[in-house]
Formats: structure tokens, C-alpha cells, sequence
């Protein structure tokens, strides 16, 4: 099973990551950007590129490992660049109250 942790994503584990419910975001179909809206502390994001791809993959609960296997379908760079810098995302998502991670 899952249990909820507020640590760290690290690549030593497995984690099920989620969007958290009382996030507003929009978006915008004719480019690849959504807005994101926090309504507790009235904070908005803009998100596009890797991180565009990666909020709509986080929009159902998505294990670490598949969220890593669909992102290098679509980006031609290292696996370990890749987990480096969607780690240090998520980690930041979660920082923001954005994100659920569930360590495995």
C-alpha cells in the first residue's frame, strides 16, 4: 500500500504522485501552457514545456517510474538528467502544497 509522506521524492524509493483537489488551473488550447491558480496563498503559476506535459500527467495519480517512461518517449535527453530535473519539479510542486506524494 500507499502512505502519504511529506518528504523528499528521492530515487532511492517508490513514490505514486497525485494533484492535489483544491488546485484551480486552466488550459490554453491554443499553446502549450496552463495557469494554476493557488487559492490559499492566491499564487499562479504558469506552466509549459517539460512542466506543461508534466501537470497534465499528474491530472490522475501516476507511479514515478511510468511519469519517467512517458516523458522519455517524448524528450530526446539521459534518463538521469531527466529524473534529476522532474524530481526537482515535483519536489517543488509539493513544496507549493500542489502535489500528494505517496511513498510505496
Amino acid at each position: 500500500m500507499f502512505n502519504f509522506t511529506s518528504k523528499s521524492i528521492s530515487l532511492e524509493r517508490k513514490y505514486l504522485i497525485l494533484r492535489k483537489d483544491n488546485i484551480s488551473s486552466k488550459k490554453f488550447v491554443s499553446s502549450s501552457s496552463v495557469k494554476v491558480f493557488l487559492k490559499k496563498s492566491e499564487q499562479l503559476f504558469s506552466f509549459d514545456g517539460v512542466a506543461f506535459d508534466i501537470w497534465n500527467l499528474l491530472e490522475k495519480k501516476i507511479l514515478f517510474e511510468d511519469l519517467i517512461r512517458k516523458l522519455k518517449n517524448e524528450y530526446k535527453t539521459s534518463e538521469k538528467k531527466l529524473k534529476k530535473d522532474v524530481i526537482q519539479f515535483i519536489n517543488e510542486l509539493e513544496k507549493h502544497q500542489m502535489v500528494k506524494i505517496l511513498e510505496k
